[in-house]
């Protein structure tokens, strides 16, 4: 609705209550009353309160209803006015101001009216978006090695990866913003025990009488001797994805066992496993390869990678299926421009932040 069409509207509502009187008879206001209450519930007003409510009326519609409704109602008031004046036959009665007094009982329906609709306008509007995915995290520089207390931590920077190799043989590529815990040595060690933030691809040595176990977030992976990644970037639910051989994925209530293919998530406390993408490892050769993947999905990679928050501000593009591929050691403007190209979602940066409008 416009202004000059809301202020129409308001106008011819304010001209039928201009007038009111207050000192219409009691005997012909207790007639008249009852009468415009039941004018007030007439089937077409009624239907307009409804399309009010739910699909909103043109404003073409909604004067014509109130013409209508005008003057219908005016017109049928004027002849209970003339019933009750015979019905008094002795006493005075100030004609003018009982028909004023109608109009204006017609007037605050007209007023209702007027709320309920604009309220549904308010109501209709649609609620603000915003969804943070990816929250950039402190990275070094560069990949930085530390030992203490017999624990090596390494922690590799934005777009960069690295290859650590453990005391047992095991390899380890590292992604960017990622870091590894483990002991210099599993010389003393039941358990070859491993900790791990962001998203890391082994390559266990096997020694059926050492396991080799890494923990991710609220999950943990046990095996043998295997080859598998797994993803645990602070605000993504823990994944693994086994390639060769076979693990053992548990939490504090599920173990669940995996063959190759597959992928486990911990979703609200529950490992769930499903395919797994034939893409899943492709990021250990330099590409960011996204096939049928979700949107928001891939912004997770593509913030996790350049170590940049990603935040949706649309629900409905984080769901829609992409297939993307693009090498990583292109910078993140480009990345964003090809993106944009593909016209599925607007992307930008603002604030060091990477919006999906």
């Amino acid at each position: 609705m416009n202004k000059n069409q809301d202020q129409e509207l308001d106008y011819r509502m304010d001209s039928v209550s201009e007038n009111v009187s207050e000192n219409a008879s009691e005997k012909v206001s207790e007639s008249i009353s009852e009468n415009a209450s039941e004018k007030v519930s007439d089937a077409r007003l009624s239907r307009i309160f409804g399309e009010a409510l739910g699909d909103e009326p043109s404003m073409e519609e909604t004067l014509a209803a109130w013409e209508a409704f005008e003057k219908k109602h005016i017109s049928s008031e004027k002849e209970h006015l003339q019933k009750a004046e015979d019905e008094l036959s002795g006493e005075k009665i100030d004609k003018a101001r009982i028909l004023t007094w109608i109009t204006a009982s017609v007037a605050v329906a007209a007023s209702l009216f007027l709320f309920i609709f604009r309220s549904s306008q308010e109501i209709s509007q649609p609620t603000e978006f915003s969804m943070e995915l990816f929250s950039e995290v402190t990275s070094p520089k560069q990949v930085e090695q530390t030992l203490n207390n017999g624990y090596c931590v390494v922690s590799t920077p934005a777009a960069t990866t690295t290859l650590v190799t453990l005391s047992d043989g095991t390899k380890v590529m590292l992604n960017a913003n990622s870091t590894l815990e483990y002991p210099a040595s599993f010389d003393d060690a039941e358990v070859r025990e491993v900790r791990l933030k962001g998203e890391a691809h082994f390559e266990v040595t096997k020694n059926p009488h050492r396991p080799f176990v890494v923990k991710a977030g609220e999950m943990q992976t046990q095996v043998l001797g295997t080859v598998f990644d797994v993803k645990a970037y602070r605000k993504d639910a823990p994944k693994v994805t086994l390639m060769q051989g076979k693990v053992k994925v548990s939490n504090a209530d599920t173990e669940v066992e995996m063959r190759p293919g597959q992928t486990a998530t911990l979703q609200s406390d529950k490992i769930v496993v499903s395919k797994a993408s034939p893409s899943a490892s492709d990021w250990l050769e330099g590409d960011f390869d996204m096939d049928q993947v979700t949107l928001a999905e891939a912004m997770s990679d593509i913030g996790a990678w350049y170590n940049k928050t990603v935040v949706f501000q649309s629900q409905a593009n984080m769901g829609k299926l992409i297939h993307f591929r693009f090498s990583r050691r292109a910078s993140l403007q480009e990345i964003i421009t090809a993106l944009n190209e593909m016209g599925v979602a607007k992307v930008r940066i603002e604030k060091g932040k990477i919006m999906v409008l």
